[in-house]
């Protein structure tokens, strides 16, 4: 399948002449981790209130580093592979959903370390824990979508790519990553706001199902689902009616 093999050949490319390999799709969210369990905790004093702080962090870091990592892959995947587009005929769609397939891999591996730890400290899985597949594969679907539309967009504005970085800042603040959802710290309308993030709904599910080990709350499981539909039509109707243009501008 030419999806598994694009994504095969970025893992490897990614990870040549690395020495800890996969490992760093973990060291780096445990290193973040560990900077903002100082910081919340022994500094703003807010993540002293939530139980194993870093513990509820890391779900969300490994969620986010994916969805985060793919975007910025998929933005440059056109562009990375010119020679390949221009030699021969296939679906282009494949490379940047080749990308996001590639730290999806990275994400299932890290979950089941991320398990072992809750597990040691005593977090337990919600007996709904089964429906984290569904959720990641809705989650899947919006980063899809999303990267579908800044690959075509990055090849007519280069910008695109180096804005993502600056935007992707803001938006990890202005996702329950850091914070819980339903905190109640936030004032009603931003509470609000934050809920109909698309990342918003897979990182309450992930942080319910995996930290609290409950159920998760019924706005997740509709904003995550809105999300996935409207973005994935969104970002093939888009791609599909740039792709003739864009092989021409590459």
């Amino acid at each position: 399948m030419l999806v598994s093999s694009l994504a095969s050949k970025e893992l490897k490319v990614r990870y040549k002449r690395s020495v800890l390999g996969f490992s760093w799709f973990l060291l780096k969210p445990l290193f973040l981790t560990a900077v903002l369990s100082v910081v919340f905790t022994r500094i703003l004093r807010f993540g002293g209130e939530i139980r194993h702080y870093p513990l509820f962090l890391l779900p969300g870091l490994l969620v986010w580093n994916c969805f985060s990592s793919s975007l910025s892959a998929a933005s440059t995947s056109l562009l990375d592979n010119v020679r390949l587009i221009r030699s021969a005929r296939f679906p282009r769609a494949a490379l940047p959903v080749s990308s996001v397939i590639a730290n999806s891999v990275h994400l299932l591996l890290a979950m089941v370390v991320l398990e072992a730890l809750l597990l040691a400290f005593g977090h337990f899985p919600s007996p709904a824990v089964p429906l984290l597949l569904p959720a990641l594969v809705l989650f899947l679907a919006i980063t899809t979508g999303l990267s579908l539309m800044l690959a075509v967009w990055n090849v007519y504005y280069r910008d695109v790519a180096l804005f993502l970085e600056v935007l992707l800042q803001a938006w990890f603040y202005a996702s329950p990553v850091i914070y819980p959802a339903d905190s109640g710290l936030l004032p009603g309308a931003i509470s609000t706001a934050i809920r109909l993030n698309p990342v918003s709904g897979i990182l309450e599910i992930v942080q319910s199902l995996l930290y609290y080990g409950r159920t998760p709350p019924a706005w997740a499981w509709i904003s995550l689902a809105a999300w996935a539909v409207a973005l994935p039509v969104l970002g093939m109707l888009v791609f599909r009616h740039a792709e003739p243009a864009v092989v021409k501008e590459l």
